[in-house]
């Protein structure tokens, strides 16, 4: 009997053991961001006429950071600079994207992994409720960036109250700033809310927590409080009431719905038993917009939009009892950019070597184990104001096309009262050399600057990127926007088994639109083979019945292209047996003769991206093939968002890229048919578009253990072509 009892409790220890060894190595992680919020406008940072208790809890129970920065003085590319751990100026994000749902180049770089990409690889449920401002563009969004779960508006502002939330969505804002009023998305479903906006979130991030309390999760609860519009409701303006000044007193009250929600957030975590192993971040996107909110920067020069410290300089704290004592009062300066940083450090979530970060794992100057200054030097570029700035240890440098140069010590000038910059030349000019060597690491801003769009046809189409607007131009397009059968003005459907010794029977059923996707469906179901002839040789006629069946759509017959850029969004599934392609068949010839581009297929784990044309042994080809494993991407989830894949086709070679990758380039000089056969060069003729979902066969892979349906959704078909071509 006590041996029984005294295995239990080995068994029990050991579990526990375990638990508490991963908890301690995968914390949970909470990042919670205000937008506007002014630097005294909370608790632990001096404010007396503005409570905020909660927020207080994070710095109280953990660390304040007094000289904490973001890395650019507006909304947009601040968030950008937070969510990559890198200055935004290295990827182009420079100033607030225009919100345009149909511009592809307007938002965060797909290139640039955010922290729930990051997290992706150790398995984090992510999440984001409140504002996103990453981008409207489709390909921009949360669920296409690893965030599993998104409740919450595309745009850098939005209306409080759910009575003014009138317009269905993104695409119906047909005046500028009307964005404010689109209804709320719960990932990409419009959704109606019954509550004063700042509640809605908060509750949502309650039940996010409560839903992934059983393992590792990311919340990014992302407020667009206190920024404009100034709304707030009765409750929260009467707990408010000591406070005069209207403007400031709304704002008050505003900040009071966040802290409230911020306490609901730090209990659910107690009630839950996870609030010790959970990472807790606090701060504002950036500065108070003194102006306009009636926030407090307290003694910092300017404001939101400003480059003295009153823009860039915000309240920050984080919280991790576990790890970090509390009431830690930190003075060196650190940086939104130090929260990626810090996250990957503690999860040993890998960092792409290629773009390194900028910000640092604060965890080791926390705990006293590092004493140097995190950050020597921080760095700041409004590429549009032709602002630069920069903090060198104490000493603060801005060079402004308006206001000129300026030099401060922060040491004793807190305030930036005192330009050095006419009494110490020298000392400007050396640190404006530093200065200028980190700008020449940037590049311009990749989209246009922030501005209303309308909804007439020509804001709708796509537009390219300023090098396809020099060389390109849009010559055909299908943003499947129908719904149900396919345009049949430019799409055909093969039919039956057709080729591979698939198992599928392809039909035009299994293809359609839904929610401005092509929806290729692959279904397990067994019928018939209606030429079925057991005494043919034919796989086709041999095969008795028919037990998959799939789409295969194509332009033959209707549309097709010679040379150009071509451009399709899709995702695959990369289930066992699956077999999704987009490809090319040139006009005129039998295969391979004829022709084939693969601008993509998938299956048994493998990317591939090819060309194929006749060899001397008749209908055997050549391959020019490039086949790159799946986990090369270095993303578990990789096959769960969307991708671009484009091609690059000239008299001289055809370029086949992924989200920019350049996967294969083909040299047309190489690719000849055998004497005797046309055409002699199968690629300088035009070639017709066929997208196809695979089951099995010669290379598909066995479908047996899969989950059907399952799904191929393709977004878009883009054709471009150089102006002289057309």
């Amino acid at each position: 009997m006590c041996k029984k009892y005294f295995s239990w409790i080995v068994i029990i220890c050991i579990s526990v053991f375990c638990q508490i060894t991963n908890a301690t190595t995968r914390p949970n992680l909470i990042l919670v961001l205000t937008d506007d919020q002014g630097y005294a406008d909370v608790g632990f940072n001096g404010s007396n006429d503005i409570k905020t208790p909660n927020i207080d809890r994070i710095a109280l129970e953990g660390a304040r950071f007094t000289n904490g920065y973001v890395t650019y003085a507006v909304c947009g590319p601040s968030r950008a600079g937070l969510l990559t751990g890198r200055y935004q100026g290295r990827f182009g994000f420079g100033r607030n994207p225009v919100v345009d749902p149909n511009d592809q180049n307007a938002g965060l770089a797909l290139s640039e992994k955010m922290i729930s990409e990051v997290l992706a690889a150790k398995e984090y449920k992510s999440g984001i409720i409140g504002k996103w401002h990453m981008g409207t563009h489709p390909s921009f969004r949360p669920n296409n960036r690893d965030f599993d779960y998104f409740y919450g508006f595309l745009s850098g502002g939005h209306q409080y109250f759910p009575e003014l939330l009138t317009v269905k969505d993104i695409y119906h804002a047909k005046k500028d700033w009307s964005w404010y009023d689109t209804k709320i998305l719960e990932n990409n479903r419009q959704v109606e809310t019954k509550k004063y906006l700042t509640d809605e979130f908060s509750d949502k991030a309650v039940a996010f927590i409560e839903n992934n309390s059983h393992q590792p999760f990311f919340l990014y609860l992302a407020y667009n409080a206190p920024h404009t519009p100034l709304q707030a409701t009765d409750e929260y303006l009467d707990r408010n009431s000591h406070i005069k000044n209207k403007k400031r007193r709304t704002y008050a009250a505003m900040i009071t719905a966040v802290d409230d929600g911020v306490g609901r957030v730090l209990d659910t975590l107690n009630k839950l038993n996870i609030a010790d192993n959970t990472i807790v971040f606090f701060l504002s996107d950036n500065g108070g917009a003194e102006s306009q909110n009636a926030s407090d920067n307290g003694p910092l020069r300017g404001q939101k939009g400003s480059y003295f410290e009153g823009g860039v300089r915000v309240p920050f704290a984080v919280r991790w009892p576990a790890k970090i004592p509390a009431d830690i009062t930190y003075n060196y300066p650190v940086s939104s950019m130090d929260i990626l940083a810090t996250i990957a450090g503690v999860t040993e979530a890998p960092i792409d070597k290629s773009r390194p970060l900028d910000g640092v794992n604060l965890i080791p100057y926390l705990l006293g184990e590092n004493l140097t200054p995190p950050h020597p030097v921080l760095y700041w570029r409004n590429f549009d104001q032709g602002t630069l700035a920069m903090r060198n240890g104490n000493m603060k440098v801005i060079d402004s096309a308006k206001s000129g140069q300026h030099l401060y010590n922060l040491r004793i000038d807190l305030e930036e009262k005192s330009n050095l910059s006419q009494d110490n030349p020298n000392a400007y000019n050396l640190l404006f050399q530093q200065l200028q060597t980190w700008e020449k690491q940037l590049i311009d801003p990749v989209f246009r600057p922030l501005q209303g769009f309308s909804n007439s046809p020509e804001k709708h189409q796509p537009k390219p990127s300023k090098q396809q607007e020099n060389i390109y131009q849009l010559v055909w397009q299908d943003e499947f926007d129908c719904v149900g059968r396919l345009n049949e003005k430019y799409w055909g459907y093969e039919s039956g088994f057709v080729r591979n010794q698939e198992l599928q029977w392809y039909q035009s059923d299994n293809a359609f639109c839904r929610d401005g996707l092509l929806i290729i469906e692959g279904r397990r179901e067994s019928k018939r083979n209606p030429y079925f002839n057991p005494t043919e040789d034919d796989w086709r006629k041999s095969r008795k019945s028919i037990d998959y069946t799939s789409a295969s759509v194509t332009t033959k017959g209707k549309l097709s292209w010679l040379y150009g850029r071509f451009e399709v969004r899709a995702k695959i599934s990369a289930k066992a047996g699956l077999w999704p392609a987009i490809w090319f068949l040139g006009e005129l010839g039998k295969w391979p003769s004829k022709g084939e581009i693969d601008l993509m297929e998938y299956y048994r784990g493998m990317i591939l991206a090819n060309a194929a044309w006749g060899a001397s042994q008749p209908a055997k080809p050549v391959w020019d093939a490039v086949k790159i494993p799946l986990s090369e991407f270095n993303n578990p989830n990789w096959d769960k968002r969307f991708h671009i894949w484009r091609m690059d086709w000239d008299e001289s070679s055809i370029k086949l890229y992924v989200d920019d990758k350049l996967l294969n380039e083909i040299d047309l000089t190489t690719t000849i048919n055998p004497d005797g056969v046309n055409p002699r060069n199968p690629f300088l003729q035009p070639h017709y578009l066929i997208l196809n979902l695979a089951i099995g066969g010669s290379q598909g892979g066995d479908p047996a253990n899969t989950s059907f349906p399952s799904n191929y959704e393709i977004d878009y078909v883009r054709v471009y072509q150089k102006k002289s071509n057309r």
